[in-house]
């Protein structure tokens, strides 16, 4: 079997349709369609089921599946290690990034791309979840984001720094002179709020089962850039940590009184076992420049 008949079948399990597979790999249908059947005999079995259009992975394809993923990475950490031991400073490095974490990733990509102009730094904005589960899918070199609960085994963090939840509202904001806010009076706040997947919205919903507090929310958002947008207007506050507004003109950052510990961790993600590209690991030196190993309160 040949390594490209592992991506075009890994891409088909994907997406289970052999046109959108072709179109990303871009090669024609009827050359994926070969290749797979090619992998089919000599495997001696059915690796999908054909249901119209779509097409399903069979039980011996789901198994097969990891071990084939595993080789595609294997052999792409291996041209990594080449490259590196060329000293090569060339290439694309591929980074997630939660929205809350971007003032942190734009620090340091600056410094990054001063030091190594021929490395194309490729950025991709998502929930923690959907970027954890790219890095494991060996999509992206490393994320960053707030920890979340249940965090796959497969992944090494790198610990940044930590932050403070704070209800943030704009300076115009009725409730910006407070010193403190109490949780009841929270409650009562009409709230914009980052949407379900985020980190920090873990955190928020979990704070509210623990007190039985009911939060008045009339806006979901999954971009936290536009929460902080809509914060000018002076009508809506959010609950956000102090990172994900560090730099922001007229916001007021306003504790909440509450006994618990809300502090968020901000870690950087690895996938355990993966080879770190060396633009990889220079990245990851600017980001601990940057965070300065300063807790953030």
């Amino acid at each position: 079997m040949e390594l490209r008949q592992l991506k075009y079948f890994k891409e088909a399990c994907e997406l289970q349709n052999f046109s959108e597979a072709a179109r990303v790999l871009h090669i024609s249908q009827s050359t994926l369609s070969q290749q797979i059947k090619q992998l089919e005999d000599e495997l001696d079995v059915l690796l999908f089921d054909r249901i119209g259009k779509r097409i399903v992975p069979t039980e011996a394809g789901l198994a097969f599946l990891p071990y084939a993923v595993r080789v595609i990475r294997d052999a792409e950490n291996g041209k990594q290690i080449i490259r590196d031991l060329k000293g090569i400073e060339t290439g694309v490095l591929h980074v997630g990034v939660t929205y809350s974490m971007s003032p942190l990733l734009i620090a340091a990509l600056g410094l990054f791309s001063k030091t190594y102009p021929k490395i194309k730094v490729n950025v991709s904005f998502g929930t923690s979840e959907e970027l954890l589960d790219r890095l494991e899918a060996n999509q992206l070199d490393f994320v960053l984001s707030f920890k979340p609960e249940g965090v796959s085994e497969h992944m090494e963090t790198m610990p940044l720094f930590s932050s403070m939840l704070r209800f943030i509202v704009h300076c115009s904001h009725p409730l910006a002179e407070l010193s403190s806010i109490t949780l009841k009076r929270l409650s009562e706040t009409p709230l914009i709020l980052p949407g379900k997947g985020f980190a920090t919205r873990k955190r928020i919903d979990d704070l509210c089962r623990k007190h039985q507090l009911e939060l008045t929310v009339g806006v979901e958002m999954n971009d936290v850039h536009t929460i902080i947008h809509t914060l000018r207007e002076g009508y809506w506050g959010t609950i956000l940590t102090q990172a994900a507004v560090r730099g922001e003109e007229n916001l007021v950052q306003i504790p909440i009184l509450c006994a618990d510990k809300l502090t968020s961790q901000g870690f950087l993600f690895w996938a355990q076992g993966d080879y770190r590209k060396k633009s990889a690991l220079a990245f990851a030196d600017f980001l601990r420049k940057v965070a300065g190993g300063e807790e953030r309160s």
